[in-house]
């Protein structure tokens, strides 16, 4: 590597990194009071260290499933929620899995994975993968692949939901600056890349989850600091909850009872935390259906709360600081 290039590459990636830190501090401040929760549990079980993403049975009592980020094994965690402990694993056969970030359980019991983490926009292998609901205890399964394509090119997509209305899976971008929504097809095919659509709608800044509650009414879309709930089908911002404080926020779930929802976070020994579901707003009931499988831009609130000028003119600030002391740096050496 360019000496000069190096000596300048090092003060700009911390000059990046600590813009992400700034913007998320300013979000947080300046949105209030954080929502009431509660500690449920804790996963202690030393096989979860990543937490990364979540979905809470419909069909047995007190159980969630989970799965670890990138650089794990494909294996579902089926976990008990009141204990926090591993009742069952779930091995995904023939598969690898490079960066798995949300899960969704579906009304007909399937349990979809999203291995869709892409941290620098190059990815070409991103899929969803369906297995049936495991419930407890041990199993092997081969899971099907669902790849697809999206019209922008490659995207970290942090977050999948279900949009009832139509049976088809959004696709939740990861953005400073919020992310893009993309729709799958109803029709999800195993033998070639399923194109996405582009939606005019975003999501809030740097999105790390989302899941479509029980009801099929709400989607609950999450960052490190806030929950948006949101119209299903029309997307429309109806609340906004800002979370406590966690390690590294990756995930959120609703529960079966449609009045509340968990948080979790990845890390060793990270808590599940409840908290009310509640929106302003009560949208028409919406149909229950699914994705199906072939045979061999609404409301623009990014920031969750924050105005957007008001985060990003603030971190203009801390970024021209930090340029400036990068620039001393690089300067220095």
């Amino acid at each position: 590597m360019n000496p000069r290039f190096r000596r300048l590459l090092i003060p700009g990636l911390l000059v990046a990194l600590l813009v992400v830190v700034v913007v998320a501090s300013i979000a947080r401040r300046a949105d209030g009071a954080t929502a009431d929760s509660t500690v449920v549990s804790r996963m202690s079980d030393p096989r979860i260290t990543e937490s990364s993403g979540l979905a809470v049975s419909r069909r047995h009592p007190d159980l969630a499933y989970t799965v670890n980020d990138s650089g794990h094994g494909p294996i579902v965690f089926a976990v008990r929620i009141s204990t926090g402990a591993v009742v069952g694993t779930t091995r995904a056969e023939g598969v690898r899995w490079r960066d798995t970030e949300s899960m969704a359980l579906t009304p007909d019991g399937t349990l979809w994975v999203g291995d869709t983490g892409d941290n620098f926009g190059v990815r070409q292998d991103v899929a969803l993968y369906s297995m049936p609901e495991p419930g407890t205890g041990d199993h092997v399964v081969r899971p099907k692949r669902y790849g697809y394509s999206l019209p922008t090119g490659p995207e970290d997509v942090e977050g999948i939901a279900l949009q009832p209305s139509t049976g088809r899976f959004l696709l939740m971008g990861k953005g400073l600056t919020g992310g893009r929504v993309y729709r799958l097809p109803k029709t999800l095919r195993e033998d070639r890349p399923n194109r996405a659509e582009e939606l005019d709608w975003t999501t809030p800044v740097l999105t790390t989850d989302s899941a479509t509650t029980p009801d099929g009414r709400y989607v609950l879309v999450r960052n490190y600091t806030v929950a948006q709930v949101r119209d299903a089908r029309t997307w429309k911002l109806l609340h906004t909850d800002e979370l406590p404080e966690q390690a590294q926020g990756e995930t959120i779930a609703p529960e079966p009872s449609g009045k509340s929802y968990l948080i979790g976070s990845e890390g060793a020994d990270s808590a599940l935390l409840r908290l009310g579901l509640t929106a302003a707003a009560d949208p028409t009931p919406a149909p229950t259906s699914t994705p199906s499988v072939a045979e061999p831009k609404a409301d623009r609130d990014t920031t969750g709360g924050t105005p957007p000028w008001a985060v990003w003119g603030s971190a203009l600030g801390g970024v021209i600081v930090l340029a400036g002391a990068a620039a001393w740096i690089t300067r220095r050496r």
